[in-house]
C-alpha cells in the first residue's frame, strides 16, 4: 500500500465512512457496542465513522477498506500516467497494481470485478483498466472497471 499524505487519508475515510456501510445494521451496532461491518464488540481500537452517530468499525474490518480504496487508487493513478496503459498495450505495473487491487475485494467484502460498461467479471486473463465516473444522481465518485476491449469499444465511457 502506498504512503497517503494526512488530507488523502481524510478523503479516504470520508469515502468508507459514506460509502461503506451495510444495509443494515444489527442491535448492536446500531448502539455503538459493535463494529458496523463484522459486529465483532467495541474495544479501544476502534475507528470512528461518524462524529455525529456512535457507529464505528473494528481495524481489520476498516484497514481492509482502506487497503481497497488506495490500491484502486494506486491503478488508476499509474493507469492515469502510463503511456502503455493509455495506448491499451501490455504493462506489467499496471498488471501488478490490478493484481494487488484483486487480493483486497475479499477482504473488504466487495463483489469480484466487473465490468462496468459489459457486466461480465474480469477474468485474470483479461486485461482490465481501472474506470471512475461521477453518478448522475448522488455526485459521488464511483470507482469500478473495464475490460481493455470495452474501452476501446466505447471511448465516450471512460
Amino acid at each position: 500500500m502506498s504512503v497517503q499524505d494526512a488530507g488523502e487519508l481524510a478523503r479516504l475515510h470520508q469515502l468508507i465512512a459514506v460509502h461503506e456501510f451495510p444495509q443494515t445494521l444489527p442491535p448492536a451496532a446500531l448502539a455503538g457496542e459493535a463494529c458496523v461491518w463484522c459486529t465483532s464488540p467495541a474495544d479501544t481500537t476502534a475507528v470512528e465513522l461518524s462524529a455525529a452517530l456512535p457507529w464505528w468499525g473494528c481495524l481489520p474490518c476498516y484497514f481492509a477498506r482502506l487497503a481497497w480504496y488506495v490500491t484502486w487508487y494506486d491503478w488508476h493513478d499509474h493507469h492515469e500516467s502510463c503511456a502503455p496503459c493509455q495506448q491499451r498495450r501490455t504493462c506489467h505495473v499496471g498488471h501488478g497494481r490490478r493484481i494487488l487491487h484483486q487480493q483486497t475485494t475479499g477482504p473488504a467484502d466487495k463483489p469480484h470485478p466487473t465490468c462496468f460498461p459489459c457486466r461480465s467479471p474480469l477474468l485474470p486473463a483479461e486485461r482490465a483498466a481501472p474506470l471512475l465516473w461521477h453518478s448522475p444522481t448522488t455526485f459521488a465518485p464511483r470507482l469500478g472497471y473495464t475490460h481493455v476491449r470495452c474501452l476501446t469499444e466505447r471511448p465516450g465511457s471512460r
